[in-house]
């Protein structure tokens, strides 16, 4: 089998964001653009890597990891884009991969479809494309047949290729070579003065070569996002995604409509997410959980089997041990709950000191009354019970069955509760 890399293009400067961070690291369902495109390939089994990078390149250098860094100090276009990494490709004898960075939704699954095509038809390229009801703004397919003959972009279509519905994706499987031999011969646009990298479509029809397309539905997947707008709707369609693998998965969402879920967080079956739930990245819930409504789960939280976290609950880089119940209003950070605890109302573990962030250690089997404040760092035994509105002052650890109550919270002898 031929050997396969990616390109992934990351030079613009997405100016239609109106932002300082570049286009690629704005984050949809809370992973940045750029990230879902490169777990896509990486998930497709592709490891060599390269990206494309322009003015703002210092931001993507800092945050990506595993990957080759491409320069195009002058953006002229995608054509001029892909053909900066030729030295980095020029003895790459397998296929080549090349898409967008501000495509998030494409799946990995697609990319395989789409690299089993090319590989099928033995082409020169293979153009991932779909149909669409409005496909104002995009380079329209051009065909004979099976064959693609051409791409032709919007400002350069006539009357009756505008009518064209099956639109160019920006994503291809090329054969690397034979790419690179035709990327160098295709002449700058006279009306934009760009490169288009489409135009080496018809380089390849003219040389003899096949070009084929893999059509996908829904559309959806190819969405590109050039503005805030697009965003919110990429955002939606990868939320989606993930809350129907999780469904599949056995986890019950009670209202997809109104539950965030990144991707890549992991759920345990049989467990119920209650609408108005909030869930970060690198963060996993076991078996039999309930969560929400309400509920903000934060990266960094582990949450064993067998949980309720509840209504205007927030879970901050907290591990909770099975059994435990944590059922409203609280808030735990950098915290470790042990088993079978109950937390009660209005719990807060105060872990910022103004300089640093401090752990509470609350081990199995505690009861923490309602409005209770344990300023961390902080220590409370196993069976320890706190009253309501108890406060427990930075590095006054409770022992083991022990209980305590009052401001600051004061050890509660056994012999003063019988005599009362």
């Amino acid at each position: 089998m031929r050997s396969l890399a990616a390109l992934i293009l990351a030079a613009g400067r997405g100016e239609r964001m109106n932002s300082d961070l570049v286009k690629v690291l704005h984050k949809a369902a809370g992973v940045p653009l750029i990230e879902h495109v490169l777990s896509s390939v990486r998930s497709a089994g592709i490891q060599k890597i390269a990206v494309v990078i322009g003015t703002q390149g210092n931001q993507l250098r800092s945050f990506l990891k595993g990957v080759t860094f491409v320069d195009q100090k002058v953006r002229l276009g995608t054509g001029h884009a892909v053909l900066q990494a030729k030295r980095e490709f020029q003895n790459w004898s397998g296929d080549l991969l090349v898409l967008p960075a501000d495509a998030p939704c494409i799946r990995f699954k697609t990319i395989k479809e789409l690299v089993r095509t090319h590989r099928k038809s033995g082409g020169a390229a293979t153009i991932l494309t779909a149909d669409i009801l409005n496909p104002s703004g995009y380079g329209r397919i051009l065909r004979r047949g099976e064959e693609v003959v051409g791409i032709r972009e919007e400002l350069d279509a006539s009357d009756d290729e505008r009518k064209i519905t099956e639109i160019n994706s920006g994503i291809y499987a090329f054969n690397a070579r034979k790419l690179f031999k035709e990327l160098v011969l295709i002449k700058q646009n006279s009306r934009k003065k760009e490169y288009y990298l489409t135009d080496v479509i018809e380089a390849f029809v003219g040389a003899g070569e096949s070009v084929r397309a893999h059509k996908i539905e829904p559309e959806r997947e190819i969405l590109g996002v050039n503005t805030r707008k697009e965003l919110s709707v990429a955002h939606q369609i990868l939320n989606d995604q993930e809350l129907e693998r999780h469904s599949q998965a056995g986890v019950t969402i009670l209202d997809p409509d109104q539950t965030v879920i990144a991707k890549g967080v992991k759920i345990g079956r049989d467990s119920v997410i209650h609408p108005f739930s909030w869930i970060e990245g690198d963060v996993i819930i076991g078996a039999k959980c309930e969560i929400g409504p309400f509920a903000k789960i934060r990266s960094g939280s582990r949450i064993a089997d067998q949980v309720v976290v509840g209504s205007f609950v927030e879970v901050v880089r907290t591990k909770i041990g099975s059994k435990t119940l944590v059922k409203h209003l609280t808030y735990l950070g950098d915290a470790q709950i042990g088993k079978k605890v109950n937390v009660g109302a209005g719990t807060i573990t105060a872990n910022f000191n103004g300089k640093t962030k401090n752990k509470t250690v609350i081990r199995d089997g505690a009861f923490i009354g309602c409005d209770t404040i344990l300023i961390a760092p902080v220590t409370v035994g196993k069976r320890v019970k706190t009253g309501a509105g108890a406060v427990l002052p930075a590095g006054q650890n409770i022992p083991a069955g022990k209980t305590v109550v009052g401001i600051p919270a004061k050890l509660v002898e056994k012999n003063k509760r019988k005599a009362k």
